[in-house]
């Protein structure tokens, strides 16, 4: 019996009450988190809500969704990627390179990098399959390749980016940011992929079970490749995102990108074994770890101290979505 057989034949035959339909769900508890966050920063601070924080909110929210996203595509096959930061960084230091030093325009540098991050994927995707090592390691591996790269063609200097790609970091669209609606259109196009594309379904299957994925007569090689395509290339829009953001192409981009790309999917309620996906958890996910970092701030908490509260936010957020599925387990 699936999952809504059970909601709708629960309760002696009677409807399932919204309370209860909305406890059942996998987003549930990121939901009460992001109204908690808000209704705590707004009575502690005076410019938690302001229009002009909104913005900032909105911008970063944005950013962090991509970097979410390159570790939520493997994360929900069962894999993880540690070399997101390295790919973004050398992603970056391409597309400035091109624009700074060689005078080429906005567009085909970004092309540049996106074509970059979508090799290294590639390479990624074929020492996974082709050496059936632990993802783990390899991605680690290249993540000092990227960072190298990427420090040693620089030399640790950054570039200075295009008015037509800083653009997009200034833009505002009503109170939100320009990026904001790019994050949007994201968590749409993740929703209607994984809802309701063959590829999608293929794909949850694939972090489900592998061997019955391949059994079924899934491509299971094809999608772990893709996959980490996909990672690698929403690391490289991740970090063109933030050169928008700060003005710069730095090498050091993404140092903290695994961190915070977990927390995302984690905060999120995505499960770290794979085979489920919630658009909305996601894209909760992302403004969590946004207003936790700029509340803090507001609240001038020592930033010696941050990633303590972060961590223990994670621990948190983990831990009570663990408690609601089991909850839900029960009440089903």
């Amino acid at each position: 019996m699936s999952k809504n057989e059970k909601l709708s034949s629960s309760g002696n035959g009677s409807k399932t009450s919204l309370p209860k339909r909305f406890f059942l769900q996998s987003y549930s508890s990121a939901i009460v988190a992001v109204i908690i966050l808000v209704a705590v920063f707004t009575i502690f601070t005076d410019a938690f809500l302001t229009p002009f924080n909104i913005f900032n909110l909105s911008r970063t929210a944005a950013v962090y969704s991509f970097i979410g996203a390159a570790q939520l595509i493997l994360m929900v096959i069962g894999d993880m990627n540690l070399g997101i930061g390295g790919c973004g960084a050398l992603c970056t230091v391409v597309m400035g390179t091109l624009m700074a030093n060689y005078g080429v325009g906005t567009f085909p540098s970004v092309l540049a990098a996106l074509a970059v991050s979508a090799l290294c994927g590639l390479v990624i995707g074929l020492l996974v399959v082709k050496l059936n090592l632990n993802p783990w390691i390899i991605t680690l591996a290249m993540s000092f390749i990227f960072n190298g790269l990427a420090i040693g063609s620089s030399h640790g200097y950054s570039y200075e980016m295009t008015e037509a790609l800083t653009w997009a970091g200034r833009k505002r669209v009503g109170m939100f940011s320009f990026l904001f609606v790019l994050m949007v259109v994201l968590v749409v196009i993740l929703y209607i992929v994984f809802r309701h594309t063959k590829y999608g379904r293929d794909v949850l299957a694939v972090g489900g079970n592998r061997t019955a994925a391949r059994l079924s007569g899934i491509n299971v090689n094809w999608i772990v490749i893709s996959c980490n395509i996909l990672s690698c290339m929403f690391a490289c829009i991740a970090a063109i995102l933030w050169a928008s953001r700060t003005g710069t192409a730095s090498p050091n981009t993404g140092s903290d990108w695994m961190m915070y790309s977990i927390a995302v999917c984690a905060i999120g309620g995505i499960p770290l074994l794979g085979g489920s996906f919630t658009a909305l958890g996601f894209f909760c996910g992302a403004w969590i770890l946004t207003m936790v970092r700029n509340g803090l701030t507001m609240l001038n908490v020592d930033v010696y101290y941050e990633q303590v509260f972060l961590g223990l936010i994670i621990l948190l957020a983990v831990s009570v979505e663990s408690v609601r599925a089991r909850m839900a387990e029960k009440m089903m």
